[in-house]
């Protein structure tokens, strides 16, 4: 089965879900503080859970410098593993994810919390991808 990383890139943190099939799932967290490490370690989850493809967040409607930020880091993270990378209006992700947690025990102001938004956006990123895909 097919299996597909989504991926919600940030200055800090970088939000891992995997999608097998119809399932999506959050995968996890990886520091984005060093690219070149963020990188390797994304290529270590595609390698050993087998992914076929790379979906990146990207912010259409916000400024150009994030934008160009996320697209520079995709671009190298294609040279690394080489699988097709493909771009997802990530609009409102985080502010969905936010909404998720409102119920939660988690303090917003916590590094908890502020992962699980990053790997709920990634999971998101996914689930707009499939939908996208389901209506094409």
């Amino acid at each position: 089965m097919r299996k597909i990383l989504g991926l919600d890139i940030g200055t800090k943190r970088i939000g891992v879900a995997l999608a097998e099939g119809a399932i999506t799932s959050s995968y996890g967290i990886v520091d984005s503080s060093d690219y070149q490490t963020a990188i390797l370690e994304i290529a270590k989850i595609c390698h050993s859970e087998t992914v076929e493809k790379i979906i990146v967040g990207i912010p259409k409607s916000e400024d150009t410098f994030q934008v160009d930020k996320i697209h520079s880091f995709a671009m190298e993270l294609a040279k690394v593993v080489s699988l097709p990378i493909e771009y997802v209006d990530e609009a409102f992700t985080s502010k969905e994810a936010e909404r998720m947690l409102e119920n939660s025990k988690l303090d917003p102001k916590s590094e908890n919390y502020k992962q699980e938004v990053d790997k709920i956006a990634a999971k998101l990123i996914l689930e707009q991808y499939a939908n996208k895909l389901g209506h094409e």
